[in-house]
């Protein structure tokens, strides 16, 4: 093997060396993390688990397969929910309402996870 060839290896095997960490953290991080709280302003009644939620600002906390919505300190419900994956990142906070103001799915910006609150 001429020289050249071995300086060639050596030189692709540094550069894959010094990439590998590059590439580990460039791997997809988790979007629907297992704890997450989150602040939603609700500016009209709105509905979760048969408990109305008056006007305000709510501290929603997630926690697996439960959600919180607690306002001053005081847990006001807790229910069932899930992530679910959309084909695109929302671009801002929001929540998705049913016709009789139930809180059905709230959505974080810069995330393409939904949470779908039963």
């Amino acid at each position: 093997m001429s020289a050249h060839k071995i300086s060639l290896n050596w030189g692709l095997s540094a550069i894959a060396f010094l990439a590998l960490p590059l590439l580990v953290s460039a791997r997809p991080k988790t979007t629907n993390p297992e704890n997450e709280k989150k602040s939603l302003q609700l500016y009209e009644n709105a509905t979760v688990g048969g408990k109305t939620l008056s006007p305000g600002t709510y501290e929603v906390l997630i926690e697996g397969k439960k959600v919180s919505f607690e306002r001053n300190g005081q847990t006001v419900v807790t229910a069932q929910c899930d992530w679910k994956t959309m084909d695109h990142k929302s671009p801002y906070d929001s929540a998705t309402f049913s016709k009789n103001h139930v809180i059905q799915e709230l959505n974080f910006q810069g995330s393409n996870q939904a949470l779908e609150v039963e």
